[in-house]
């Protein structure tokens, strides 16, 4: 089980000392904990991308799908994408020891 207030402060933790983290990247993560502290903590998040998007404010689609990409081959997330309008994917937050 992940507790929001220690996953917030341990991933702020490696992102400033990490320099691959951009503040593209950071933004959409602290968007996905926005909405798994929303729905209850709950993994995985049941979310759409432009909720996403509009969240972290990242208006480009490119550059939002970019930042996905790194995010779950750095092992912070992983997506179950549903490439439908009506429905929202599925984004499962890992334990930050865990991403090895």
């Amino acid at each position: 089980m992940i507790c929001f207030e220690s996953y917030v402060g341990d991933f702020m933790d490696i992102v400033g000392e990490d320099p691959k983290f951009s503040p593209k990247h950071i933004s959409l993560m602290l968007a996905i904990l926005y909405f798994f502290r929303k729905q209850g903590g709950i993994n995985p998040v049941q979310v759409f991308s432009i909720q996403l998007r509009d969240q972290a404010k990242i208006r480009s689609e490119r550059i939002y799908y970019y930042c996905m990409k790194d995010l779950k081959q750095w092992g912070y997330i992983k997506i179950n994408p549903s490439f439908k309008p009506d429905v929202a994917s599925l984004i499962t937050l890992r334990e930050i020891g865990s991403r090895e």
